[in-house]
């Protein structure tokens, strides 16, 4: 009997555990909140939304450029490098690779993580150059009613 309640426990776990389904409405929302850090902001360079879904303390840990601390370090790096630069720069999450994971305290919803995998092109000599593909999770926090991304490892870079 103590075996069954183990296995029925187990399967409980991973049942209320794991990630949502992409039919989800957090997941609809963190496909949203990814659009409009990477679709609008990163490939058409419209940050203007940035400061309402980015915390301040935002950690971006990424596996080639190091460490960005805090909201503002992370817009200008943006706006610097990504929509600054000579050449443009795009993102495109690979398909069927988001996976959305809710975190609870005391059964109420107050973030979610966010992982998948995405895919880099600069646009330069009149035509789109595959870069690298890499790895990334990100931490969402629910800061009053808004969603914040709050950390972030972007890691496994690689042509």
């Amino acid at each position: 009997m103590r075996k069954m309640h183990i296995v029925l426990f187990l399967i409980l776990s991973q049942i209320v555990f794991s990630q949502v389904k992409n039919t989800d409405e957090l997941y609809k929302t963190a496909k949203k909140l990814d659009s409009l850090i990477f679709d609008l902001g990163f490939n058409k360079c419209d940050l203007s939304h940035y400061d309402s879904i980015i915390s301040n303390d935002l950690e971006f840990y990424h596996d080639k450029g190091g460490i960005t601390s805090g909201k503002e370090a992370f817009t200008a790096s943006i706006k610097n490098n990504i929509c600054g630069g000579p050449n443009k720069v795009k993102r495109e999450l690979v398909p069927d690779s988001m996976k959305v994971f809710p975190m609870y305290k005391n059964n109420v919803l107050y973030a979610f993580i966010q992982e998948g995998e995405h895919d880099f092109a600069e646009f330069y000599e009149g035509k789109w150059h595959r870069g690298s593909r890499a790895k990334f999770n990100i931490l969402w926090i629910l800061e009053g009613e808004n969603w914040k991304m709050k950390r972030v490892l972007s890691y496994d870079h690689h042509l």
